[in-house]
């Protein structure tokens, strides 16, 4: 495959913290499941991300009396407001959150400090933007808004001023607007107040654009930060646009284009913006065989619907045996891919992680969603099924537990059902518990070697795998911007904890597996394991060191582990 243009995105790209923050907050307080959850205005600057939202049950209201439920909570946006607004929502029998970004939060101080000791304020910034309307607030009624150094040119004489930024502010226009309020001001005070992130974005927008023939903009036409940058774009390159959508994208705009630069504003989530890279380079090829498009869309398909995630627990399920000392059996196998297939595809089309989905969920769960849902379904009974052929009476129950509690996790469940659903992490140590019964215990309940201690390890060790893998799972989720709760190992823990969490795995395991071969037990196998862990340790480290993969190549990389540890372990 070749492309007429070379396709950059930007590294900066994706959620800021503040918007992060802001989603995480309102996500656990709808799985709470305390009575219903809004937002006063929309949280972000985003369509999409606001429709995902939606569907989880978080909506926006612009006024707090708009709220007739009693017990509601009531989330402050994250662009913040003026503090006698807040004052009058927290008066109201609401339950009242504060999402605001910290780095506003910042800036709310700062004036507040000034203004205090009675200086005026001039924020650098749009009139009409939440962020600004809440800045304002702070200034005790000696707040101008200028958008930049003509509008300061015209200002009254200050005896004394602080000059802050929006935080998304232009870095040029803050600086040229600073240098027309000096001749203005007795005493000036600057704060330059445009966040970190902001600065970042604005930097690589400009190193960038310069040397593109095309650039990109992702994100809310309603976004200040998005238009600015987009603004930014249009004065360095030959040819800017601003989209929402990948679908915006017309093949004439790429005409001659040998260069393309796509960024995006704040609160653009990274899968958006992959499906915009993934149309550019569609309308970008040169050639392409019409067999390489379906050979990926197969490959696609494949991954969504879980068949792949399938293939990778009958390898694992193939591994316990071999660690165990039992006998292969197809049923058990099939038992693993089944009950595993059931449960992923099942629980993937409960999701509601993006407003607009591809191709491969278009088809699987929207115009095919009820056959799908169908087929998840059967798969599992015939797993269920299987194991009243070929294990006992206790296995049995069990494996109709585990599929039943599985199948139940997506939702909300009446009498504190769910409780468990809402604990740090659950989804990860969930999967872990599920594979490790299918593939590892139910073989040893079958053949009665529970009690054995090769057993026991199979179980710990499969256990352990699949829980990193769980919490890879969820690092790609995270750095996508998919909307995830603290069900999530990743986004409960944090990226250093996280790290270290699997870090661990990789020497717990080898520590494990080097103790067996100085024992000389099963030494050929277990040289298979140790050189099959490299794999998982190169995952880590390419997880850590490099731009995280689209969602597909990363759930392949991962899955991919439990196939080459079974093919080591087959030919050992």
């Amino acid at each position: 495959m070749s492309y007429r243009a070379q396709i950059t995105v930007a590294a900066s790209a994706g959620f800021c913290p503040g918007v992060k923050g802001a989603i995480d907050k309102v996500l656990e307080l709808a799985k709470e499941n305390k009575g219903p959850v809004y937002t006063l205005g929309p949280l972000i600057h985003n369509k999409q991300v606001i429709q995902t939202l939606e569907e989880k049950g978080i909506r926006a209201v612009n006024d707090a009396s708009e709220i007739k439920e009693k017990g509601a909570t009531l989330v402050i946006r994250a662009h913040g407001i003026p503090p006698e607004a807040e004052a009058a929502v927290r008066a109201l029998a609401l339950n009242v959150v504060d999402a605001t970004c910290p780095l506003v939060k910042k800036v709310h101080r700062n004036i507040a400090e000034w203004a205090e000791k009675g200086y005026s304020t001039v924020i650098v910034g749009d009139a009409d933007h939440a962020e600004v309307i809440g800045l304002m607030g702070y200034t005790a009624g000696r707040g101008h808004v200028v958008s930049g150094p003509e509008e300061a040119g015209r200002l009254p004489r200050l005896e004394r001023a602080n000059v802050v930024a929006q935080t998304t502010q232009e870095g040029d226009v803050f600086v040229k607007t600073v240098e027309a309020l000096r001749g203005r001001a007795g005493e000036l005070i600057v704060s330059n107040t445009i966040c970190a992130p902001t600065r970042e974005r604005q930097r690589e927008t400009l190193e960038l654009s310069a040397r593109s023939d095309l650039v990109i903009v992702v994100g809310g036409r309603n976004s200040a930060n998005t238009a600015r940058l987009f603004q930014i774009c249009a004065k360095l390159a030959p040819r800017a646009v601003h989209i929402e959508r990948e679908d915006e994208l017309e093949p004439d705009l790429f005409d001659g284009v040998s260069s393309v630069f796509i960024t995006a504003g704040a609160s653009t989530p990274v899968w958006m913006i992959e499906k915009v890279l993934a149309r550019a380079r569609a309308l970008t090829e040169v050639r392409r065989s019409a067999l390489a498009g379906r050979l990926e869309f197969l490959w696609l398909l494949t991954v969504t619907s879980c068949v792949f995630t399938a293939a990778a627990a009958v390898a694992l399920a193939y591994a316990s045996m071999r660690l165990q000392g039992l006998p292969t059996s197809a049923d058990m196998l099939a038992l693993a891919g089944l009950f595993v297939f059931s449960l992923h595809l099942t629980n993937r089309a409960a999701e509601k992680g993006t407003a607009v989905p591809d191709r491969a969920k278009q088809l699987l769960f929207v115009r095919f969603g009820r056959a799908t849902r169908a087929i998840a379904l059967l798969a599992g009974v015939a797993a269920i099924v299987l194991a009243a052929r070929t294990t006992g009476t206790v296995a049995f129950l069990l494996t109709a537990f585990f599929w039943g509690m599985g199948m139940l996790y997506p939702y909300k469940m009446p009498l504190g059902l769910d409780t468990f659903a809402k604990f740090p992490g659950s989804k990860d140590i969930m999967t872990a518990l599920g594979w490790a019964f299918v593939c590892a215990a139910l073989p040893a309940l079958s053949y009665g070697s529970l009690a054995y201690k090769s057993s026991q390890l199979a179980i710990v060790f499969a256990f352990t795998l699949v829980f990193a893998r769980s919490v890879m799972f969820g690092i790609s989720h995270v750095h996508s911007d998919m909307i995830v709760g603290n069900e999530n190992f990743y986004k409960a823990a944090g990226p250093r904890r996280t790290y270290a969490a699997v870090l661990s795995v990789f020497i717990f395991m080898e520590a494990v597996l080097i103790a067996l071969k100085n024992l000389a037990w099963k030494e050929p196998l277990v040289n298979a394991m140790i050189a099959g862990m490299f794999y998982y340790l190169g995952l880590i480290i390419f997880f850590y060191f490099r731009r995280m993969p689209e969602k597909t190549l990363a759930e392949t990389l991962i899955d991919s582990q439990f196939l080459i540890l079974a093919g080591l372990v087959w030919i050992s």
